[in-house]
């Protein structure tokens, strides 16, 4: 009949003196699907104590209810009451006590000041913060704001409380490249250091955008140095350290995996991961012949053929009629045979001229189409043949990670933790075949595992050495070591699906978003991605036009054999006919 609002909202009332107690708060009176529920505590109830007691012990001071505290307590002795309490920088927790009465305002009306709540995190450091907001009048028709205290309407919530400096953030960070059991200066320093980027290059940028963030927040941070992200997906190393709480964030980036995402989240893209096989083509890929027939269809070399020799009857047609029908002083010597005038029409398609030449102009007028269609075939046949030769040279056929594993090649892998857990937890099913052909055959090798700089050195002096590394290391070593030509000559197989990096939280961090606003800062102001080019090495350059490619014996061999198979052919034809020409003299002198 007399709704307390303007607007239907729910209320529930509570009487706190027929509670016993206080335990399962939050699942006994405060169950809710609501993104966020505002609670009102008359302190100056008997049992308001015990139940601000309880909700500091079960964590509900967060973004997720709204407390409006009202009581006569002045503001040192509500600090002293409240200080204790385990409250979060996200809380939205306002406290409300009567002041005097003001002349600004209806003089009937009762004058109420507001604080807003909050602290910094009090297991790390923060103490309560305790901040006038504004004052309000009430009376039975409403309440109106009077004045303002502080600035603090200026900004908005956490524009309040992004500075940090009471407290001192526990900063899980991997390192890979380095022992841990230097100390933490000495680990500190190679991190914070900016050369040789190619050692441990994920993690020292993560750590270099965490320093950032250090610097945005103003805050202290204890560095928890581990040496994997995960011993499994959410147990063990950084990732570990931040599902038990034992670390606030994560300073190394790492992916965001559907077993992580249920205790985790991801708050903000720091990161970019790609691995990669890469290998020369080995000497014994195969011989490349088809590159001189490629300029030319099937078809169109059958048409060619078939037009050289219907010119070559043509001309043993002229060459015929030349001596028996016309002028003798056109006639030849001899009359030349169809496998001369063959000879001849074959010749010329490779550019090559004849002692033959017909008298007549007919005769001529036919040579002189030979020659002509010779030259535009020949012209455009050596153009793409030049082309095809000066291209980059021969790839490998084997494209997959399925084709790698049935493969005859020899595989080395870098020897980082998350290659390792993904070889153990991938259902790939041309991982496993991968694993069971170059792993396990291999798990006595002690070369199967081999440093960045070691393995891309054995690709560039063994073709068909596979090496498996993260490009964001590995490329560095590539670039070093291999010549532009060299470059442009490696394969490339994508080992895993290329995937993402995030900065991770922990599911129910009260840091959540103020860090989310941050690192979206270092993003909008282009911080981030000069950090990235510096550190994370993504794709080789190939500039072909750099330097003189030469044509190898895979382009080469298949002429030289053509030569040889031929030259044994006309020894053996040789042969023959010495053979038959021995055996009709013997059997003429025979019949004589």
């Amino acid at each position: 009949m007399k709704p307390l609002h303007q607007h239907l909202i729910y209320h529930q009332f509570l009487q706190m003196h027929a509670v016993r107690d206080w335990e399962d708060l939050e699942l006994r009176f405060l169950d809710h699907l609501q993104p966020t529920l505002a609670i009102y505590v008359d302190m100056k109830c008997h049992k308001a104590a015990g139940l601000l007691e309880e909700a500091s012990r079960e964590q509900l001071y967060n973004q997720h209810y709204h407390w409006l505290l009202h009581g006569n307590e002045s503001e040192v002795g509500f600090y002293a009451f409240f200080s204790p309490f385990n409250i979060s920088i996200d809380a939205d927790v306002s406290y409300v006590k009567e002041e005097p009465p003001s002349s600004d305002y209806n003089a009937s009306a009762v004058v109420y000041a507001t604080y807003d709540v909050y602290s910094n995190g009090r297991i790390i450091g923060g103490q309560l913060n305790l901040t006038a907001n504004y004052a309000c009048g009430c009376d039975l028709s409403g309440c109106q704001r009077m004045r303002y205290l502080s600035p603090l309407h200026l900004r908005s919530k956490y524009g309040n409380r992004e500075q940090l400096t009471d407290v001192m953030l526990r900063v899980a960070t991997v390192v890979t490249q380095r022992p841990l059991y230097w100390s933490e200066d000495q680990l500190v320093l190679f991190l914070s250091q900016e050369n040789d980027t190619h050692i441990d290059s994920l993690a020292r940028f993560g750590f270099h955008l965490t320093l950032i963030l250090r610097d945005l927040l103003h805050c202290r941070m204890k560095f928890i140095f581990v040496d994997s992200w995960s011993k499994s997906d959410v147990v063990g190393g950084a990732v570990g350290a931040v599902v038990d709480q034992t670390a606030d964030i994560t300073a190394t980036p790492s992916l965001a995996t559907e077993g992580r995402l249920k205790y985790l989240s991801a708050i903000i893209e720091t990161g970019f991961f790609r691995s990669v096989c890469i290998f020369r083509t080995p000497h014994n890929a195969g011989l490349r012949g088809d590159v001189f027939l490629q300029p030319f269809s099937p078809l169109v070399w059958y048409l060619f053929g078939g037009v050289l020799s219907l010119i070559g009857l043509l001309l043993w047609v002229t060459f015929y009629m030349e001596c028996k029908r016309m002028r003798r002083r056109w006639r030849l010597a001899y009359l030349p045979s169809l496998l001369t005038t063959f000879l001849i029409s074959f010749g010329a398609a490779c550019i090559q001229s004849s002692a033959l030449i017909p008298r007549s102009n007919g005769g001529r007028l036919i040579y002189f189409a030979l020659f002509l269609i010779s030259f535009i075939m020949y012209n455009y046949y050596t153009s793409v043949v030049v082309s095809s030769l000066l291209s980059s040279p021969v790839k490998s056929k084997i494209k997959t990670m399925q084709q790698l594993a049935e493969s005859q090649l020899t595989v080395g892998l870098e020897p980082l933790p998350f290659t390792k857990s993904y070889l153990n937890y991938s259902r790939r099913s041309d991982i496993h075949l991968f694993i069971k052909r170059k792993i396990e055959s291999q798990s006595k090798n002690p070369d199967l595992w081999l440093p960045a700089e070691e393995g891309v050195l054995r690709v560039r002096d063994n073709p068909g050495y596979v090496y498996v590394f993260e490009t964001s290391s590995g490329y560095a070593y590539v670039e070093r070591y291999f010549t532009a030509q060299e470059i442009c000559d490696l394969n490339e197989i994508l080992f895993r699906p290329e995937q993402l990096f995030y900065t991770h939280l922990h599911r129910n961090s009260t840091y959540k978003e103020l860090f989310r606003l941050r690192l979206l800062r270092v993003l909008e102001t282009g911080v981030y991605r000069k950090q990235r080019s510096y550190w994370v090495h993504m794709k080789l350059h190939c500039v072909a036009q750099n330097f003189v490619i030469t044509v190898g014996m895979e382009y080469v061999a298949p002429l030289l054999l053509m030569l040889i198979f031929g030259y044994i052919l006309v020894v053996f034809i040789l042969l023959l006919e010495l053979a038959c020409q021995r055996y009709l003299n013997r059997t003429k002198r025979l019949t004589l």
